[in-house]
């Protein structure tokens, strides 16, 4: 020990005794144990480590024991007394406490057993009960015959017990009121198939599980593999090198995140083949259905022709495996026998209909999902069924992998979660070291790339995935519910939720593993992860935009703009991360809707010049993704129309980059989703003035050829999509007479292809022509509500209809918002540092990276 550490522990441990040294002299003079007194001085000096459990001696003194074993340094240098330790002594223990209720549990209902069956036997049998309780050695003997011999009361069999036989056991009760009040719900087998049926319900009576489980196995049949079984599971195509470059691209770059099954005894029955007709067999974790949506959702990373139903056309990828598996699962009625594989099946349809842009569709998919994993009881725990170890195991990652699904369908339409963390009853599924050890590669069109090999991880993801998932869901209950758009929280009770959902996410952070932290080469899947995680920061905060910074229940120094600028930054360079190490080419469509969202905040803080290079990457991104999910060209959409509502000036560049994509991806807008390559959009040019002011939300599809109609006031010259868009905004009412739907006929043109309109522009410019009457979409009837109602944004415009009026003014007081954070030092707000936010690892913190 140095010098100084023995001093400075002599002066906060022994003030007293930190004297001089010649008062210390004369002290030591008169003291009548001068060798007991150093020894106590240097007990005092010596840094103690922590410790748990005291020995009993030191307990009783109540003098710092140091935990040394066989004897600690008090009794064996001091008192010299026995050291025992005895942890369950120590009633100051939590585990002490919980023993002593475990003890006291057992002991009330022992008596209560006895109790119960003195009030119940038979008069002849009370003397003889009594004098087994006189004579015994053990009550607990006694009870336990007790309830045996209750047991054997029935004739008929055994009698399953009730959830409270522990506590207060039915002893002489009749069969059939013990079954009624017993019968709390069980798991049942029928038909090959587990369906679970809850205590209120008549069917619980009906049938054994135990036996229909015997039958089940009974019946289940081996087959040998098939000849072609890897095309044996779709009817699209045989071309067998298509089948296996697809599902490598579903397992590399969707499965990784979205994991909602074992692989392994998927990949089991997958080689195998289809089964020959009229096979059974118990558990199916490969069926027609499964494979068909799972080879749709790997059209959406490639670019082989034959992964789109038109070659030529990027946004029919996946279209002809979706129209195969749809038709199984009407052909083949999956609904009227479900399985593990339909529900897994569903999940993956409903993700990839929200990737096209058809949300309600998706979200009809990911309910039937999720009722059929109810009705199968994934969510109860397995154990009253004979099922092996693999189907507990594969039953545990669907429920899970359909909690996942349920938190991103929540969060991107702003809608309550459908299963609640209260709802799945089962722990979360084990981490095998095999599958977790197994090499992950980045895969594309090029082949396997080996730049960036490393273990997958893959289970280990997903349990983080899921703790965050449960912070989500309890985030959108606080402050989403529809409750609180009539009555808002009390600005505490905000406060309170907002604290507990701020140090929940930061716990997340702080115990996630160094293998998976945001840095180069990390795994796509971990980069994405930290994307949510960013964006559960601006979902916990934008709620707090509305106030106004003085009357804001949060601290004075606690700038919400701040925390949602962070975030957003944040995950701007995590898509910078993602592109430099993978391309956006290959990323899952989640990532659309975060960007979607991280763009949003960027609006917000234009013109800052952060804001400005983030709005302009993230555009370039949801184009780059755009490739392959439409859903992305939906957003880019969005976006053009949410920056003329709110009047934002965009960058020069962000402008062209939009006008770009409003022309590549024209036939694509917020309320109606068409292929490129489908007729082109006709548009009705007639007098606004003839339209009643009245909000038509949902009527755009009223009409029977899907046509927009447009002001036929503004020219009558072809106009450019994104002019198209600013100048008009909305879709009119449908013609309401045949007259006025032959005017309309006539007045119909088509829009001009990209290089004649471009052409016909220049053509314009150069006469100094400019456009008439170019209304804000903000004053048309209907404008911009109509058209992102439906999207997922539509929720974000509701919470934050007057963001701007509240927080835009006060950029002068704060200073500049963005700069602190860009600079790694974003603890200007007080609540947090930015190296909790930070890219520990990455080359991203100076916020100066170009695109690559």
């Amino acid at each position: 020990m140095e010098p100084g550490e023995s001093s400075k522990h002599i002066s906060l441990l022994t003030p007293i005794d930190h004297i001089s040294p010649q008062s210390s002299t004369d002290h030591s003079s008169t003291t009548s144990k001068p060798k007991q007194r150093l020894v106590d001085r240097e007990i005092a000096a010596a840094k103690r480590r922590c410790v748990s459990t005291a020995c009993i001696a030191c307990r009783k003194r109540k003098s710092k024991c140091d935990g040394n074993t066989p004897s600690c340094a008090a009794c064996a240098s001091v008192y010299g007394t026995e050291c025992v330790y005895d942890p369950n002594s120590d009633h100051r223990r939590k585990g002490v406490y919980k023993k002593d209720i475990d003890n006291l549990k057992t002991h009330n209902s022992t008596l209560q057993t006895l109790i119960q069956a003195i009030l119940n036997y038979p008069e002849h049998e009370v003397p003889e009960l009594i004098r087994q309780i006189r004579t015994c050695e053990s009550l607990d003997t006694v009870a336990e015959s007790i309830v045996s011999k209750g047991r054997h009361l029935d004739d008929d069999g055994d009698v399953p017990d009730s959830p409270i036989t522990d506590n207060e056991p039915l002893v002489g009760i009749p069969r059939f009121e013990r079954e009624l009040s017993g019968k709390m719900g069980e798991l049942r087998l029928e038909n090959g198939s587990t369906s679970f049926v809850g205590g209120t319900s008549n069917l619980v009576f009906l049938g054994s599980a135990v036996d229909n489980d015997q039958a089940a196995k009974g019946s289940a049949e081996q087959y040998q593999q098939q000849a072609n079984p890897i095309v044996s599971w779709t009817e699209v195509t045989k071309d067998h090198d298509l089948v296996v470059h697809l599902m490598n691209m579903y397992f590399t770059w969707h499965y990784t995140y979205f994991t909602t099954l074992s692989k392994s005894l998927f990949y089991r029955d997958f080689l195998l083949g289809m089964p020959p007709p009229g096979t059974r067999r118990k558990t199916e974790y490969c069926t027609p259905l499964l494979v068909n949506a799972m080879l749709a959702l790997g059209c959406h990373f490639t670019s082989w022709p034959g992964a789109r139903a038109n070659p030529a056309d990027s946004a029919t990828a996946g279209d002809h495996f979706s129209r195969e598996a749809k038709r199984l699962l009407t052909e083949n009625d999956e609904l009227e026998s479900p399985r593990l594989a339909t529900v897994q099946a569903l999940s993956l349809m409903s993700v990839r209909e929200a990737g096209c842009g058809r949300e309600a569709k998706g979200w009809v998919y990911s309910g039937m999902s999720f009722r059929m994993a109810y009705d199968l009881g994934l969510n109860v725990d397995s154990g009253l069924l004979s099922i092996d170890e693999e189907e507990t195991d594969a039953r545990r990652m669907s429920i899970w992998g359909c909690f996942l699904f349920d938190k991103c369908w929540s969060n991107y339409l702003g809608r309550q979660p459908q299963v609640p963390l209260s709802s799945v009853a089962v722990p979360k599924f084990d981490v095998f070291p095999v599958e977790d050890s197994e090499i992950w590669s980045p895969y594309s069109d090029a082949g396997v790339g080996q730049a960036h090999s490393q273990a997958a991880r893959t289970r280990t993801v997903a349990l983080q995935i899921s703790s965050l998932c449960e912070i989500s869901g309890d985030l959108l209950h606080y402050f989403y519910h529809p409750t609180n758009l009539d009555k808002p929280l009390a600005k505490q009770a905000e406060l309170r939720k907002l604290s507990e959902l701020h140090t929940r996410l930061e716990a997340w952070r702080k115990n996630l593993p160094k293998e998976l932290e945001p840095k180069e080469g990390q795994l796509a899947c971990v980069l994405v992860m930290h994307m949510f995680y960013q964006l559960l920061f601006i979902h916990l905060f934008r709620p707090f935009l509305k106030y106004r910074q003085s009357a804001s229940p949060l601290p004075s120094h606690v700038s919400p703009r701040k925390f949602c600028t962070h975030s957003a930054t944040t995950i701007s360079k995590l898509l910078r991360l993602y592109k430099r190490t993978y391309g956006l080419r290959q990323i899952v469509n989640l990532a659309v809707y975060i960007a979607h969202t991280t763009c949003t905040i960027h609006l917000l803080n234009l013109p800052d010049k952060s804001a400005v290079r983030d709005i302009v990457h993230g555009l370039r991104h949801l184009e780059e993704i755009a490739e392959g999910w439409p859903c992305a060209r939906k957003t880019l959409r969005t976006l053009s129309i949410v920056a003329s509502k709110w009047k934002i000036e965009l960058p020069e560049e962000a402008m062209k980059l939009l006008e770009r994509t409003d022309a590549r991806f024209a036939a694509f807008s917020p309320t109606e989703q068409m292929s490129p390559t489908q007729a082109p959009v006709k548009t009705d040019h007639f007098s606004r003035a003839s339209v009643p002011a009245t909000n038509m939300h949902g009527s755009g599809n009223g009409g029977a050829t899907g046509s927009h109609y447009f002001d036929s006031a503004a020219t009558t010259s072809p106009t450019s999509p994104r002019e198209g868009a600013r100048a008009f905004g909305s879709m009119s009412l449908p013609p309401s007479s045949a007259s006025e739907l032959n005017h309309r006929a006539r007045s119909q043109q088509y829009v001009l292809p990209q290089a004649q309109q471009e052409m016909w522009n220049r053509d314009r410019a150069s006469r100094g022509a400019v456009a008439q009457n170019q209304l804000s979409p903000s004053v048309l009837f209907g404008g911009v509500d109509s058209l992102i109602e439906d999207s997922q944004e539509y929720w974000l415009q509701r919470d934050t209809g007057n963001l701007f009026a509240h927080w835009t003014g006060i950029e002068g007081q704060d200073g500049n918002i963005s700069s602190g954070m860009n600079n790694g030092n974003g603890n200007g707000n007080g609540y947090y540092t930015a190296g909790q936010f930070g890219m520990n690892g990455t080359n991203e913190m100076n916020g100066n990276s170009a695109e690559k």
